[in-house]
């Protein structure tokens, strides 16, 4: 599956940014664009497709989408506004006008860039007033600095990097024009977020194993009778961690003397199955009374990934936390109270399927639920079996699922996947977009 980026940004600034697309035919671009900053919420929020990252048309947006928790930072950027940016659209206003203009006010370009560039280019003739803002909050304030200035003959037209001010100031006849980041500037940006994605991708795929030492040594089991408590013991242990396994579609293995391993890859161990872990040490512990242990080591292949889970089994940890290895053999100790939230989000649905569940016997939870998984997977297109492997549900009752969303046109078959035995082929089907 390609990777797929979404564009944020009101109409103008969206199209600008899909003209440099071109320069990554391997990539899908989706486009989310707003006539107010403040649609971001629902644009995001509503979104049901699969996005690697998110490409914010400037400062605005990105600073609103991060502070309300829309995105998180490592999937989001938005393309810089150097100097070159300002004098380019300084210089288009000049053409258009058929005027040299010597005063202006500008926004959203920091103090520290014009001051490195006004002397290297020796215009510091120019007389210019900035308003270097980096917080929606003051989206309000724009079209009143540049307005005021002009009115006091200060300046002679404004240039603003936010379609906000920009319309605003047309309304009271203020000479303005948009401020754009140049073409190098969004390919450069463009470039930072595939590579993120890249790399997010291949990450998910690594080998991780789940290594769980229990300390059956501090139990004195010397009776015939005491022999058979260990066994129960030993039975009562594996048990739990197969619960495990199949939480994070792992393989289990007992290596013998307390030592048990689970093989799977990276993505699936996510907050929720690292809350699982500590949850399922807890209970074992009281069960059986023996103290446990708990690492989890990555690597690019199942030796590294090994190695480096022994190597965290072997240290010594404070109570309620674990140590994970990555591939780099980065130690990191993960106590129980950073785990706050799940990496698995629930995602607001939109008022027309919130409307359309209410005709059917499925929950908006579930339906959310099914939304986050399958953006984590990147999956557009998925099965009954899929459905039945997120939900750790029967197949039967997967379909079941499937039909009910179907019938409310949540979700519509997209196809079928032939699996080689016989049989039917299994329905594909992806969520409605008419929502």
């Amino acid at each position: 599956m390609s990777i797929r980026i979404g564009i944020v940004g009101p109409e103008d600034s969206v199209k600008q940014i899909l003209s440099v697309t071109k320069d990554f035919p391997d990539v899908e671009f989706i486009s989310f664009m707003y006539e107010d900053v403040y649609q971001v919420d629902e644009l995001i929020q509503n979104n049901p497709e699969s996005i690697d990252q998110w490409f914010f048309s400037g400062v605005l947006n990105y600073h609103y989408a991060i502070e309300n928790n829309l995105v998180h930072e490592d999937i989001a950027i938005y393309p810089p506004l150097y100097g070159s940016s300002f004098f380019a659209t300084l210089l288009a206003a000049q053409l258009q006008e058929k005027e040299v203009f010597t005063r202006v006010s500008i926004d959203s370009i920091e103090d520290e860039e014009l001051k490195k560039t006004f002397p290297y280019y020796r215009l510091d003739s120019l007389t210019h007033y900035n308003f270097p803002f980096t917080d929606y909050t003051y989206i309000h304030e724009l079209a009143d600095f540049h307005e005021r200035l002009y009115r006091q003959g200060k300046t002679e037209i404004a240039i603003t990097s936010t379609n906000y001010a920009y319309v605003r100031l047309r309304e009271k006849n203020v000479p303005v024009y948009r401020l754009k980041p140049s073409y190098l500037s969004i390919q450069l940006s463009l470039n930072v977020l595939i590579e993120r994605a890249y790399v997010k991708r291949l990450k998910k795929t690594q080998m991780g194993i789940i290594g769980c030492y229990a300390d059956l040594q501090v139990k004195d089991y010397e009776s015939s009778r005491d022999a058979y408590q260990r066994k129960q013991d030993e039975l009562t242990i594996k048990k739990e961690l197969i619960h495990l396994a199949e939480k994070v579609k792992g393989s289990f293995i007992s290596v013998g003397n307390g030592l048990f391993l689970i093989y799977t890859n990276r993505g699936e161990i996510d907050q929720e199955a690292k809350s699982f872990i500590f949850l399922l040490a807890d209970k074992i512990e009281a069960t059986c009374d023996v103290p446990i242990r708990f690492s989890i080591g990555y690597g690019e292949s199942a030796s590294k990934a090994e190695e480096h889970t022994y190597a965290g089994l072997k240290e010594t940890l404070q109570e309620e936390s674990m140590i994970i290895v990555d591939e780099h053999e980065n130690r990191t100790i993960l106590a129980r109270k950073d785990l706050g939230h799940l990496e698995h989000p629930t995602i607001s649905l939109s008022e027309d399927w919130q409307e359309k569940l209410k005709d059917i016997n499925i929950s908006t939870s579930t339906v959310s639920r099914l939304v986050s998984l399958a953006n984590y997977y990147h999956k557009r297109e998925f099965t009954s079996q899929d459905i039945s492997d997120w939900l750790k549900c029967s197949t039967r009752n997967a379909r079941r699922i499937l039909l009910q969303l179907e019938r409310g046109d949540i979700v519509r078959q997209c196809g079928e996947r032939h699996t080689g035995s016989r049989g039917r082929p299994l329905k594909l089907y992806c969520f409605s977009k008419g929502e």
